[in-house]
């Protein structure tokens, strides 16, 4: 078990992904700084209808985007392991305290090469829907060495309490089993959108401007 600090939001962030964060509040400038000083980790945990969840991943600043003057921070924090709190300190530091565990997923299970590479398929296929213009930003390489469903799973428009789930499992398959089944539900309604915009868009219709 190890003491970490800890930052409850309602957000969940999976290791290998990365996320912006605005600290306003004054225990959390003083997380953020201890942590970017002294070089620790943090850990987020996902609080949601009043509910804080035991799970929860650590991450690390990865960069600061901007200073304001009075303190607040503009920064990239990513993820990297994730972890079972155990218990919730309050009054050691000014912002919370939390002794976890930490997991990984369970050993001796290969990952299935081919579903990983038919979920990073899809979701590239739905981040070039998305995100039109931007898409290399986002899209996924097959031979990639980072664990899919986390990337995935941080930029594929799940739901929060979906992403919960995803980030308690102990299975990488499992995981882009869920994804895959999700993408393949949602892309035909975006393609049909995007076709439909690209008729819109493409119609050679030109306004009247000789309206009296």
């Amino acid at each position: 078990m190890e003491k970490i600090g800890l930052f409850p939001l309602n957000i969940v962030v999976f290791p290998e992904s990365s996320v912006p964060l605005h600290i306003f509040e004054p225990r959390y400038k003083q997380l953020v700084n201890v942590a970017m000083d002294e070089h620790k980790d943090f850990g987020i945990n996902l609080v949601d209808s009043s509910r804080l969840y035991q799970t929860g991943c650590t991450v690390e600043v990865s960069e600061i985007t901007r200073r304001y003057p009075d303190g607040r921070l503009d920064v990239i924090v990513t993820g990297k392991s994730r972890y079972t709190l155990r218990s919730l300190r309050e009054g050691e530091e000014l912002y919370y305290v939390g002794i976890v565990d930490y997991f990984g997923d369970e050993e001796n299970e290969p990952v299935d090469t081919g579903l990983r590479a038919e979920c990073i398929t899809l979701y590239n296929e739905l981040v070039e829907i998305v995100y039109p213009g931007a898409a290399d930003e986002y899209v996924l390489d097959i031979a990639s060495a980072v664990t899919a469903s986390f990337v995935i799973a941080q930029k594929a428009g799940l739901d929060i309490l979906r992403k919960q789930e995803l980030l308690e499992i102990r299975s990488e398959n499992r995981r882009l089993e869920i994804l895959r089944d999700y993408i393949e539900r949602l892309l035909p309604d975006l393609r049909e959108k995007r076709r439909l915009q690209d008729v819109i868009m493409s119609d050679g219709y030109i306004p009247n401007h000789n309206k009296k």
